[in-house]
């Protein structure tokens, strides 16, 4: 059974950016937070844990201003996790955000965008309505199993032939030795396909501070295919598919580890903004 409005070929992409950050440096939001307050444009913050703990007040300024904060646990995938361990570990996550925050925390994700049956057991005890799971094609897809509370969002997923699936985002191209130019014409393509639903991730630390990466970011963001909408806009327009929990498909693909990137992020010029606070 599908719940929503369906979207024609001819309508607008429904698209929600997924914007996420772990090696402490938040410079990388910068950038996206001044060309999306311009817009009104809202996107969904993902920082771990420490990067929140670091810069608490940042964080609330974007959660007051509309942005919603997710939480995301990557230290291990939770994949075949023990119930008593995934619970603790999201309680844990949930009520440290919420503290700093001063409002509730919606979505859960682990590494990879990984979940299993006890994720979802989790999720209705703590009171989590989405956890982020890793998709199984370009367009987002919203799942709601008939057996929890908790809805599975499947995040925008790309395929790399030998090196594996990844999202839509900057790091699967970069780690993978593409160009910025490369990224560009993916983010082109996957446009035209015109997927009723789209999350595009960004790793800021890449996506919000490198020439080249921000400008296909750039470019999404000034896309006449897509209707950015904040995520609670974007799961109103978005289908959601009931169906038993043993039916929704499962991606636990994982072939690609090992960064190989091209150059070196070091080498990699920096956004104008960025180049003058480092003088």
């Amino acid at each position: 059974m599908v719940m929503g409005d369906s979207q024609g070929v001819n309508k607008k992409i429904n698209g929600v950016f997924l914007l996420t950050e772990n090696t402490g440096d938040i410079s990388g939001y910068y950038k996206w937070e001044e060309v999306l307050d311009k817009r009104d444009y809202k996107a969904i913050i993902k920082p771990e844990r420490s990067v929140l703990q670091k810069y608490p007040d940042y964080f609330k300024n974007l959660a007051g201003k509309g942005y919603e904060i997710a939480i995301g646990y990557g230290k291990a995938p939770f994949w075949d996790m023990p119930y008593e361990e995934q619970y603790n570990i999201i309680k844990e996550y949930k009520s440290h955000a919420e503290d700093i925050l001063g409002r509730p925390i919606k979505i859960f994700s682990s590494k990879y965008f990984a979940y299993d049956e006890n994720t979802l057991k989790a999720a209705d005890e703590l009171g989590i309505s989405y956890i982020l799971g890793r998709g199984t094609g370009i367009g987002a897809v919203i799942y709601s199993p008939e057996e929890y509370k908790a809805k599975i969002v499947l995040v925008s997923n790309l395929v790399f032939e030998d090196m594996g699936s990844g999202s839509l985002c900057d790091i699967s191209l970069y780690q993978r030795g593409s160009t910025a130019g490369d990224f560009r014409k993916v983010l082109d393509d996957s446009f035209i396909e015109n997927p009723d639903d789209l999350i595009l991730v960004s790793h800021v630390y890449i996506g919000g501070t490198r020439v080249g990466w921000w400008d296909a970011y750039e470019s999404a963001i000034n896309s006449d295919k897509v209707n950015w909408r904040s995520f609670d806009q974007w799961i109103d327009k978005t289908k959601k598919t009931v169906l038993p929990y043993s039916e929704i498909p499962y991606n636990t693909e994982v072939k690609y580890v090992e960064p190989r990137p091209s150059v070196p992020l070091g080498e990699i010029e920096l956004i104008p903004e960025l180049r003058k606070s480092n003088k």
